[in-house]
């Protein structure tokens, strides 16, 4: 499973998402014009995050048409609810070729459940010729059989100003002491240490999973999330105590609890807030002229002990088991492959490849990004791809209730175990 294996840097592999999140407003259908009369149709469903995104996938299949003149391709964008909340009727409509979908426990659902097929021998052999990572395969990996097509990942952690810090003397710190100290610091200087915006839920997931992975580990996160321990173990507790501490010294921007997650980041523009838990996709949304400023730092250690656990959620393509077009699907996939559309997507997304390709253009942040996946003791897909479904809405409520004064820890823990059980 991708959660098992370090991610290597430069020559091998070293991410609510997040992500993904500011998708479109409405479903659009991008169908290529004078391409009518094709013998075939092949329908990819996509969640759209940006312009550059769209402009990335347009160039591909424009790419791919002139080659086969004989498929048309439509893409469909989704929001990102939309698609989150449609997926699993989608697959079984038989209306779509290949869905776009994440590593984690809802593939492993929608592979029970018989909605999925795997990658052929052909395909997986392709990607091996073509260097595709084998962590990236491995991640999809499930009952033997290797269920995504990997297109890109990326490690989460804390965004900041380089300048902002330089001027109040700072370093991206490195211990749970150092980090307080940063917040302490940037708190006196009129500066709101933390932005958080958890609208989405999700923002608020990646506390969770990180106070859990730096206290707990990564063994006991994974049995938390697949519903083996109960949210009223002590362990949990110590979890949202530990956050509990950063809310009561008010080390939150409380304004931005509530926004989407990328309404916070024009607060750390203009240095009102000093740093933000963030997925490394986000630098795709940095402006121009700030872009260089901006710095990345793994999620502090907070005990000395404990080795440095990762969230870096993989993107994939799936294959829905009703298609009437098995082997135009096939044929696109080879040309995802061998075409550098792996490059031009994740370069649209500012994330790392699945692929390993020396053309890449420049990722911001690469360098501090590749340093977390490179120190990595083990990875986290992220806690709404690795939570059992059932686990998810529980925890989203408890973690709303938690982010309230007065955070109440015995609240929010009795709160998830009772919406659990039911």
């Amino acid at each position: 499973m991708m959660a098992t294996q370090t991610m290597p840097s430069d020559h091998a592999l070293p991410r609510r998402r997040a992500w993904l999140k500011g998708a479109m407003a409405s479903c659009v259908v991008c169908a290529l014009p004078g391409l009518a009369a094709a013998a075939e149709q092949l329908f990819v469903d996509y969640i759209l995050s940006s312009g550059a995104q769209r402009t990335a996938w347009t160039r591909i299949i424009n790419e791919f048409s002139k080659a086969n003149p004989d498929i048309a391709v439509k893409q469909r964008d989704y929001p990102w609810a939309q698609y989150e909340r449609d997926f699993t009727a989608r697959l079984h409509s038989g209306q779509v070729d290949i869905a776009f979908s994440y590593a984690g426990e809802r593939l492993r659902d929608a592979v029970a459940s018989k909605l999925l097929v795997p990658l052929d021998s052909d395909t997986l052999a392709l990607l091996k010729k073509s260097r595709f990572y084998p962590a990236t395969l491995e991640g999809t990996r499930i009952d033997g059989e290797v269920y995504g097509f990997p297109l890109y990942y990326y490690p989460w952690g804390f965004v900041y100003r380089k300048s902002l810090f330089q001027s109040l003397g700072l370093e991206p710190p490195a211990s749970w002491n150092d980090f307080q100290h940063v917040c302490e610091r940037l708190k006196a200087a009129n500066v709101s240490p933390i932005g958080l915006g958890a609208a989405n839920n999700w923002p608020a997931a990646a506390w969770f999973d990180y106070l859990d992975l730096r206290i707990n580990g990564l063994e006991f996160h994974r049995k938390l999330l697949r519903g083996d321990v109960p949210f009223t173990d002590h362990r949990v507790k110590k979890v949202f105590n530990t956050w509990a501490s950063l809310l009561r010294k008010d080390y939150f921007f409380k304004p931005t609890i509530e926004m989407n997650h990328e309404r916070v980041l024009p607060y750390l523009y203009r240095n009102q807030v000093g740093m933000m838990l963030t997925g490394s996709f986000v630098a795709a949304r940095f402006p121009d002229a700030l872009a260089d400023d901006i710095g990345f730092f793994a999620f502090p250690s907070i005990l000395p002990d404990m080795p440095q656990f990762e969230d870096v959620p993989l993107d994939v393509l799936v294959l829905p088991a009703r298609v009437a077009n098995p082997q135009a699907r096939k044929r696109f996939l080879a040309f995802l492959a061998e075409s550098g559309a792996v490059r031009q997507i994740a370069e649209a997304n500012q994330t790392f490849p699945a692929q390993a390709d020396p053309s890449l253009a420049h990722i911001r942040m690469e360098e501090a990004s590749r340093q977390v996946l490179a120190n990595a003791a083990g990875l986290s897909t992220f806690f709404d791809r690795e939570a059992k479904v059932e686990l998810i809405d529980p925890v989203f409520d408890g973690l709303r209730q938690f982010l309230r004064p007065p955070h109440d820890t015995d609240k929010a823990v009795l709160t998830i175990e009772t919406l659990r059980q039911k």
